[in-house]
């Protein structure tokens, strides 16, 4: 068990540092010699912009709403027929897990926004980032609606070490889909499509969309190992990012 959460954090590090490099090198000059910077290739219509935002805005305001607590709380036992990829996570806790997915996961929508300022030198930045961030804000509101809806108690409910203040929060019972899954995957997509859209010649592209995601599902794994997901959570969290992250920016693209 030790070995296994020392591998998670091992991990989680080689993709942060990995992801520093390449801030680095996609900020640096001859990243991308190939094509210099243009205009954005987002195009926004503020008649359907200003609904998408606003829908994503009530979507993720159900957080808020929460979940009512089982009747079992607190002495809840674990679901008897649950899938053998969940229940290797049951029991899981781990707040450090959890600070670090909370600080990788904001690292993973900021980067992005910083590296394209530095790459477009501000031509078209700002309607990039506006794509960028609604495909995350679309994102969560879709994940929020899940959790609320759904309920699914957290493996670390099932730890008889997890403090009490974690076991009452709201996060104990709205496991499905993960937050921080979906957001992370939601960033890395939208960012690749973005990068790949700016230089579709520069063997960069592939960096970025390797990078990304391997950030991303390290963030997933920190969450598993936190305690506050399943690992059928965080993939439903990776299935909704990616789909905000590539449908938002193709309804703003003029191929």
């Amino acid at each position: 068990m030790v070995g296994r959460h020392r591998t998670r954090h091992r991990f989680a590090r080689l993709m942060l540092a990995t992801g520093c490099v390449l801030a680095v090198q996609l900020t640096g000059g001859d990243a991308h010699a190939d094509d210099g910077p243009t205009g954005s290739p987002y195009r926004l219509k503020w008649s359907y912009d200003s609904a998408l935002v606003a829908l994503g805005a009530a979507g993720t305001m159900t957080a808020v709403l929460g979940h009512p607590k089982p009747t079992c709380h607190p002495s809840c036992e674990p679901p008897e027929a649950m899938l053998g990829i969940d229940s290797a996570s049951i029991g899981n806790y781990s707040p450090r897990a959890h600070r670090l997915a909370s600080l990788a996961v904001f690292g993973l929508v900021l980067a992005p926004i910083v590296i394209n300022a530095a790459d477009t030198r501000f031509h078209g930045w700002a309607e990039d980032t506006f794509v960028m961030l609604e495909s995350v804000l679309l994102a969560q509101a879709i994940t929020q609606v899940t959790k609320s809806a759904v309920g699914r108690t957290a493996p670390f409910v099932y730890n008889p070490r997890a403090a009490p203040e974690d076991i009452d929060s709201a996060d104990a019972f709205r496991s499905f889909i993960s937050g921080h899954s979906s957001t992370a995957f939601a960033a890395a997509t939208s960012y690749s499509v973005t990068f790949w859209k700016r230089h579709p010649r520069s063997p960069w592209r592939f960096v970025v969309l390797g990078v990304g995601h391997a950030l991303a599902t390290g963030i997933a794994l920190l969450k598993i190992e936190a305690g506050y997901h399943y690992a059928t959570d965080v993939t439903a969290g990776a299935l909704v990012g990616s789909a905000m992250g590539l449908l938002v920016p193709t309804l703003h693209s003029e191929w």
